[in-house]
C-alpha cells in the first residue's frame, strides 16, 4: 500500500500535469518515504504510456515507472503514473544554461543511445525524442555531471502501431526534431535516430539548427517536400560530423541503427 501527497508542480502539457510527490510506502513492519514524479491525466493516452513503460521496465537509460493507480475524483476518472523523479531537470534546461564540453557531448550521446537501443530492440518508437524529454539524474561514475534517461512516452508507438497515418502530412511530435518521413506518417525507429542527430547538434552548439525558421509551416515544407537535413556545423570534429551524417541520412533505410552507432568512433 502507498499514501502520497502532492508537493509542487513540475510541469504541465497538453496530456496532463506532472507533480513532485512525497510517497509513503507502507509495509508490514516499517514504512519508506520517497520523492517521485507523478504524471496525472484524464486522457486514455496514459494507459498506452503505462503499457509502453511496462515493456521498458529495467531498460538502461529509460525513466522507470514504479507503479500505477487510477482514481475517481468528482465523477472524473484520473490516471496516475508514479515515476522516477529527476531532481536536475532536463537536458534542454542544461543546454540553455551552459555550453557542454566535447567530452560531455560524447558521454551524454552514449547514454541516450543506450536507452534508444533498448527501446528499439523491444519494438518501441519514441516519436518525440527531444532534449526536453531527456531527464537529468545524479551521476556516480565520474565521467559526467549527470546521468541521462529518456522520458515522456505519450506519443510513442509499438511496432504494431507504427504506420497508421501513412501519406497524411501531419505533425506528431516536435517540429525541430522531426524527420522527413515522420511528417508523412511513417513511424519507424529511424525517426528517433534523426532526432538524436538534432539533439547532438543542439548539445554541441547550444542552438537548434532549425531555429531560423519563423513558422511551423516553413519547417513542414522543408521536411516534407525537400527532405532537408539540419546543417552540420563546420566546427565539429571529423568523428562527430561522420556520426551526424549517419543519423541524418535522408533515406531512413540507410540511417544507422542505435546499436550500430554505439560502435561508431565518435562514441
Amino acid at each position: 500500500m502507498a499514501e502520497w501527497e502532492k508537493l509542487s508542480v513540475l510541469g504541465e502539457g497538453s496530456y496532463g500535469t506532472v507533480y513532485l510527490v512525497g510517497v509513503h510506502l507502507l509495509e508490514e513492519h516499517n514504512s519508506k518515504f520517497l520523492l517521485l514524479a507523478l504524471k496525472t491525466s484524464s486522457s486514455y493516452t496514459m494507459l498506452r504510456e503505462k503499457k509502453v513503460l511496462e515493456l521498458l521496465l529495467g531498460c538502461e537509460g529509460i525513466v522507470q515507472c514504479y507503479f500505477y493507480k487510477y482514481i475517481v475524483e468528482r465523477g472524473c476518472l484520473t490516471y496516475n503514473l508514479f515515476m522516477e523523479y529527476a531532481p536536475h531537470g532536463s537536458l534542454g534546461d542544461l543546454i540553455k544554461t551552459e555550453l557542454l564540453s566535447d567530452k560531455e557531448v560524447i558521454v551524454y550521446t552514449h547514454m541516450i543511445l543506450k536507452g534508444l537501443s533498448c527501446m528499439h530492440e523491444k519494438g518501441i518508437v519514441h516519436c518525440d525524442l527531444k532534449s526536453n524529454n531527456i531527464l537529468l539524474f545524479p551521476s556516480s561514475d565520474g565521467r559526467a555531471k549527470y546521468k541521462l534517461k529518456i522520458a515522456d512516452f505519450g506519443l510513442s508507438k509499438t511496432r504494431e502501431e507504427a504506420n497508421t497515418d501513412l501519406g497524411e502530412i501531419k505533425f506528431r511530435g516536435t517540429p525541430y526534431y522531426m524527420s522527413p518521413e515522420s511528417v508523412r506518417g511513417f513511424k519507424e525507429t529511424p525517426l528517433d535516430i534523426w532526432s538524436l542527430g538534432c539533439i547532438v547538434i543542439e548539445m554541441s552548439t547550444g542552438l537548434r539548427e532549425w531555429w531560423n525558421f519563423q513558422t511551423r509551416d516553413q519547417l513542414l515544407w522543408k521536411l516534407a517536400f525537400f527532405e532537408e537535413a539540419p546543417k552540420i556545423p563546420d566546427k565539429l570534429s571529423y568523428d562527430c560530423k561522420n556520426f551526424l551524417e549517419k543519423c541524418l541520412m535522408k533515406n531512413p533505410e540507410q540511417r544507422w541503427t542505435a546499436k550500430m552507432l554505439l560502435d561508431h568512433p565518435f562514441i
